[in-house]
């Protein structure tokens, strides 16, 4: 979901942690040891959006670990690296015990969540043989490493660098999972939800390490949806003027997913949508089905927005296949909360 923020939450209920938490360490902070060499270009220096596209940060790539919790069978691990766009990006990150090789896995919210949305969804993916990355957005990190926020009507150019920042965030988060030494670097998956889903979209054909991404419920076109209900938005109109209302449309249509989802290898890509969804309508599937590849996989459930533990349950099994890991415990499976619903953070 593309729109104005709701206020951060940090929730805690019981969820898959019930299964899954067993002790909390102590606060620490311990750079781990990283063999990227922080003088290499991230490999998402690749802009989509050329003008206004952040250049490296020159800080050394590797990834920084403060508080540490034991879980059963995995580690979750509160880390931060460099972002592309400055500061740093902070993440959950997951890692299943033993010294795999595993699988590695990058997960990415909406617009109006963080990264505890999805870290119940990535602890359960350890259980499979899953190393999980899951980050917030530039929006959705606490100063000082905010940067910008979406909508933000008055500077296009500003969003469309906060974009390609997260892009560059997520294919620099590949490269510090491949340094670890224990992720396959043929096994890389992803799983965005809502906003993060439309991105998802490009990191599937930005970054050809991505053999398995799970879209759910994402918009097919943000500049399509604005155009399509102008009416709606006519104080912005009237704010903007009618040339930085289209500039702002033009500046963003480069980053809606309709644009790249047609260049993804179908084996490769899984949709998700929700019959009852209040965000992504049925018209909006359609205009998925018209830009992707025929045989692209694309379910519907009888669901609202965030989908439901079938929906679940069906990514967790189509990752597990695609990116050969154990299959999950149907039990584990079963006490994943659904995007944007609370989570468990220890």
């Amino acid at each position: 979901m593309h729109g104005p923020q709701r206020s951060w939450r940090l929730t805690a209920v019981a969820g898959i942690a019930g299964l899954l938490l067993v002790a909390c360490a102590a606060d620490g902070t311990n750079p781990s040891p990283s063999d990227v060499d922080p003088s290499t270009e991230p490999t998402g220096s690749d802009a989509v959006v050329a003008s206004g596209a952040p250049s490296a940060s020159a800080a050394p790539l590797a990834f920084t670990e403060g508080r540490t919790t034991e879980l059963l069978g995995a580690t979750l691990i509160d880390v931060t690296y460099p972002s592309a766009g400055g500061g740093a990006v902070s993440a959950w990150l997951v890692v299943p015990d033993g010294e795999g090789p595993f699988a590695g896995l990058l997960y990415l919210h909406g617009s109006e969540t963080d990264r505890n949305d999805l870290v119940d969804e990535a602890a359960a993916m350890a259980a499979g043989g899953a190393v999980s990355l899951v980050i917030d957005a530039p929006f959705a990190r606490e100063a000082p490493n905010r940067t910008g926020f979406i909508p933000n009507w008055f500077e296009p150019e500003a969003e469309a660098a906060l974009t390609q920042q997260t892009l560059d965030d997520l294919r620099r988060g590949i490269d510090l999972l491949v340094a670890r030494g224990d992720v396959d670097a043929e096994r890389i998956g992803f799983v965005g939800h809502s906003w993060g889903a439309s991105l998802g979209a490009h990191l599937a054909t930005a970054d050809e390490r991505v053999t398995a991404s799970v879209l759910v419920t994402g918009r097919p076109s943000w500049t399509g949806f604005l155009r399509q209900d102008e009416a709606h938005w006519t104080g912005i109109i009237e704010s903007l003027g009618e040339d930085g209302w289209e500039t702002y449309l033009t500046t963003m249509a480069a980053w809606d997913a309709v644009e790249a989802i047609g260049d993804v290898d179908p084996a490769t890509v899984y949709l998700q949508f929700g019959t009852e969804d209040d965000v992504v309508g049925a018209g909006h599937v359609e205009e998925w089905v018209e830009a992707a590849p025929a045989n692209v996989r694309l379910d519907r459930y009888e669901a609202g927005h965030a989908l439901d533990a079938a929906a679940t349950a069906d990514r967790v099994a189509w990752l597990s296949e695609r990116l050969g890991l154990d299959a999950v415990p149907a039990e584990i499976v079963a006490e994943v909360g659904l995007p944007d619903a609370t989570t468990l953070i220890p």
